[in-house]
């Protein structure tokens, strides 16, 4: 009989427990716009991870959208925050140049442009692209799971919690944090989770996203973020030691790995 694969899945579980916990799930397209890959994320355009070595540029080209200005003006200068900027030149055309999306996080970014009130709670998990040298942890294209929740008192202890909660969910009952940096967030911090015989294994990025990045789209409201890696849960919940078998057509491995998991946990 012919069964679900069980990467696909490990993912569906992830939905279900995010939609269990209150949050709607976003879409958006493979092929985005610098502008809100990086820019409106106030990641600079002189940033490594923007050069050819990380990230897959197209030809095309789209229009910056309206007031996109306030974003250029926190690049250079820090607008009318109390920031600095990054100084330097910000050029449009550069902003303008189509991507493979290097992570999801720029769907949150769209989703919080057009939803400037709260509360929004909304995740999305997708594919994402970089430049990376193909061996036994690195894919030049992976599944991401992106989160935000934005309220009028949420705090740093609160996006913990949710982080805490989710990987007890999916069968960590082990979860610590440690301090981090993330060009969009601070505080940052990173997750891990502890695996019997292996040890403490990062899991993702998270932390409350800056200033800069929430005065240009006109949020006045704490936004929590996080970015979580979807194959090396799957890796760790499959026995994996090769992050290819999870994308091969294994027939063994297919037949051999479980159908049913056991009931979730949680706080």
């Amino acid at each position: 009989p012919g069964k679900i694969h069980p990467y696909q899945r490990i993912i569906g579980e992830m939905r279900e427990i995010l939609l269990e916990m209150g949050f709607e799930e976003l879409y958006g397209g493979i092929v985005q716009q610098s502008f809100w890959n990086f820019d409106a994320l106030f990641q600079p355009q002189d940033h490594p991870a923007r050069e050819m070595q990380d990230t897959f540029y197209l030809r095309e080209t789209i229009p910056l959208p309206e007031g996109y200005e306030k974003v250029k003006a926190m690049h250079i200068s820090g607008g009318d925050t109390s920031s600095t900027g990054w100084g330097g030149v910000w050029k449009e055309e550069k902003a303008e140049q189509c991507v493979l999306r290097t992570h999801t996080t720029c769907l949150s970014i769209q989703h919080l442009a057009q939803h400037k009130n709260p509360p929004i709670k909304a995740f999305a998990v997708g594919r994402v692209y970089r430049r990376e040298t193909i061996d036994t942890t690195h894919l030049a294209e992976f599944e991401q799971l992106e989160g935000i929740v934005m309220d009028e008192d949420v705090s740093f202890g609160n996006l913990l919690g949710i982080l805490r909660e989710f990987y007890n969910r999916m069968g960590f009952t082990s979860v610590r944090f440690k301090p981090s940096f993330y060009p969009y967030t601070e505080p940052s911090l990173d997750a891990e989770v502890y695996v019997e015989g292996i040890g403490w294994i990062e899991m993702g990025g998270a932390g409350v996203f800056r200033e800069e990045v929430t005065a240009p789209i006109g949020i006045n409201y704490p936004v929590l973020a996080w970015g979580l890696g979807v194959s090396r849960i799957a890796m760790l919940r499959l026995g994996l030691k090769d992050l290819r078998l999870l994308h091969k057509s294994d027939v063994s491995f297919l037949r051999e790995t479980p159908s049913l998991w056991k009931a979730k946990g949680g706080i």
